[in-house]
């Protein structure tokens, strides 16, 4: 189904992939295949997406979104509820969450984000934009921030965590605040940094001598490691 004008659809469902570059509104929770927005969408219940969804327009969710492939955002993208994808996550352009984020397999933030929940991957995370996460932050190996942003960034932190961080094998932060711990493998605190937290470490650590740390960091083994991720995702 393809609307290119401006157009109005009812709750439901269609077996078919939704395109539209024109203005759409949704009274309801809807389903479809695939789902692409080029124009401007505002959808006032849930979206379920059995395969992809791209949006390089205006895009504004008052539910949640769970979508079994990809999902890629260039343009601005809303979702009040949270976001599940099956696939990999990647925003070039600017997210806005109001729950927390869980996906399958990558997450890529270039854009700018603001999540009011946790973000969870079951691989990698890199965020190299500005980002503010109201939660903690779950992943393999999770890279957060860049050297050209803090040269840019007219903030200290142009990357604030509120919760915790942990990683299953490496952590990399710069110009990054956490205001709760860090935990991973090798875990590198960089330029810009600032842990309010503990950091846990497995096998190496190096921290910047511009990065702040208000306690020394902890090593530990990967068998209390594991005992912590248990903890962690519990709470």
């Amino acid at each position: 189904m393809k609307i290119s004008g401006s157009g109005k659809l009812s709750a439901g469902k269609i077996d078919d992939e939704l395109s539209t570059s024109g203005s759409l509104r949704i009274a309801g929770d809807f389903e479809c295949n695939a789902f692409s927005s080029s124009g401007s969408t505002r959808i006032q219940g849930n979206l379920t997406v059995l395969g992809d969804i791209k949006n390089s327009g205006s895009f504004r969710l008052m539910g949640s979104l769970y979508a079994d492939g990809d999902a890629r955002f260039s343009g601005s993208s809303s979702v009040e509820g949270e976001i599940s994808v099956k696939k990999d996550l990647v925003n070039s352009g600017s997210l806005r969450a109001g729950n927390k984020i869980e996906v399958h397999q990558d997450i890529n933030f270039s854009g700018s984000s603001k999540v009011q929940g946790d973000i969870i991957s079951h691989r990698d995370i890199v965020i190299s934009a500005s980002s503010t996460i109201h939660g903690s932050i779950i992943g393999v190996d999770i890279s957060i921030g860049r050297e050209r942003l803090i040269k840019k960034s007219m903030y200290k932190h142009p990357n604030k965590i509120y919760g915790d961080i942990f990683a299953k094998k490496d952590i990399n932060l710069i110009g990054t605040l956490v205001e709760g711990d860090v935990r991973g493998r090798d875990v590198n605190i960089g330029r810009g940094s600032e842990i309010k937290g503990k950091v846990y470490y497995v096998d190496d650590i190096q921290v910047h001598e511009k990065a702040i740390l208000p306690y020394n960091p902890v090593k530990v083994n990967i068998e209390n490691l594991e005992k912590i991720k248990r903890k962690f995702k519990n709470n």
